[in-house]
This record gives C-alpha cells, structure tokens and sequence, in this order.
C-alpha cells in the first residue's frame, strides 16, 4: 500500500481562521487545499493580488494547491448564454484563472456546480454542441499553460441539470480529444446510488482529481459505507496518490474538522 497526499478544500472554513486552521491541518500531515480562490477574495478583481499573498502563507507553512474550484463561483457568465460582449469577458475570466493556477504551481481547475453550465431549456444535444465546440477553442491556451480542467459530474438531486454522470463526461471527453480534460471524481456521485466499483475501474483513465465528501458536504464525522469502500479501494490504488476532502462550512468548527481528518486517515491507514 502506498501512502496518500492527502489535501482538503479551504470552503471547509472561515477564512478569517486559517490561521488557527493551519495548525489543525499540519497536525494531520495534511499535503495542501484544493482551492476556491472566492473564499480568499472578496471577490474576482482581487484574485490575482490576494493569490500572490497568499501563496506566500502557503509555502511559508509548506502547503500546496492541488486544484483550483469555484471557478465560476460568484460570476454571471453561462456558456449557453453568451453574447459577444461576455464571450469577451469569459475570456479574460478564464485567462485569470490560468494566472491564478501559475501561481500557486497547480495544473488542475474543476468545473462544478455553477451557473455557467445550466443548460436552461436547451436539449441534451444542443447543450453537448455548445459545450464541446467552446472548450475546443481553448484547447490552445490549456496545453501553451499545462493546465487541465476538470469536469465534475454532480447528481440531479443537487439542482444540476448538464453533466449528471461520468458517462455524461467521458462522452464529452471523448470528443474533446484533448489530454488537457478530464473527470473530477467526487464520492457525492454516491449520495444516492451504490458504489460503482467496475465503472469506475473502467473510467479511472479519465480521472484526474478525486474528492472525497459526505452527504450535504457535511463533516466526516460518520464516513458512510460508499466512502468506506471506496477508500478501501483508493488504498490499493498504486497510480492514485492524491485525494482531496471536501467539506462546505460557512464557520470555522475546529473540533469537527479535526475529527474530520482524523477519520479520513484512519480510512487510508495513515
């Protein structure tokens, strides 16, 4: 069995208490953040700035980044919805977030829940059109900057309607033909259905960022039985060595995020 880098995302807390925070995660041999850059801004014109002094607290503690999420958190754009003028506008959005993902050392963004990809009325196969065709033309940009996007599938019953599923991914990955796409595989895909432990051998090519949750991204208080088995199956995977925990918490509950990651080592053996 291998030892996991084992990262959790910074929506877990109040900023205000990273401090405090850090304490708790180096106490845990906790690698680094999966990072919504949102929750260390008070917003998007101030990302770049507040990355760069960020960045430094970071390494100052040796902590890294191991994806960037929330990339579209607090923004109005919708793919489906663009005019000219915000087709502009996503522009330069996007060629933020590839200077925000540089200066953190990170190659990886995941493409979640958002705005920016609810389809609206658009059908199935109108949706995918648009969607390909638009991450096609920025196949150029991923691959001069090394960076991947990740597409997280998010069940219906979390108020998603586009890219419910892995099979819904793939198909688009598949059509993409780009290495500069791939899956972010989060365990709330289980919330409502059974571990799937074959489709998921059959899919792991396509993953390339793993995050662990509970229902309602509550703590890891009680890890339910889909998590316990799926990190049994992390265990011995030899080509999966970081997973990330992902918990969404308005204020800081340090006991509970203690215990959370005490949990999730106990799961790895670690």
């Amino acid at each position: 069995m291998n030892k996991k880098n084992l990262f959790i995302s910074n929506l877990a807390w109040n900023h205000y208490d990273f401090l405090k925070v850090i304490k708790i995660l180096n106490s845990h041999n906790i690698k680094g953040l999966d990072l919504a850059p949102i929750k260390i801004n008070k917003n998007w014109s101030l990302a770049i700035k507040e990355s760069i002094k960020f960045n430094k607290t970071l390494n100052k503690f040796g902590l890294k980044v191991n994806a960037i999420q929330g990339i579209f958190y607090n923004t109005s754009f919708n793919l489906f919805n663009l005019d000219k003028s915000k087709s502009k506008k996503l522009e330069k959005h996007i060629e933020k977030l590839l200077i925000i993902s540089k200066i953190f050392k990170c190659n990886k963004l995941i493409l979640g829940s958002s705005n920016f990809r609810d389809r609206g009325k658009l059908s199935m196969s109108e949706a995918n059109h648009l969607f390909i065709s638009f991450f096609k033309k920025i196949i150029p940009l991923l691959k001069k900057n090394k960076i991947s996007i990740c597409f997280e599938p998010i069940p219906k019953e979390y108020g998603e309607n586009y890219l419910n599923t892995t099979n819904d991914i793939v198909y688009i990955i598949k059509r993409l033909k780009s290495k500069w796409f791939g899956i972010n595989f989060d365990t709330s895909l289980f919330h409502y259905e059974k571990f799937d432990k074959k489709k998921f051998l059959n899919q792991k090519k396509y993953i390339k960022n793993i995050q662990i949750s509970e229902k309602k991204f509550k703590h890891f208080l009680k890890p339910s039985k889909n998590n316990i088995l799926f990190c049994k199956l992390m265990r011995r995977e030899k080509k999966i060595n970081n997973l990330s925990l992902e918990i969404i918490s308005k204020k800081t509950e340090f006991k509970k995020l203690s215990t959370s990651l005490k949990n999730l080592k106990r799961l790895f053996n670690q």
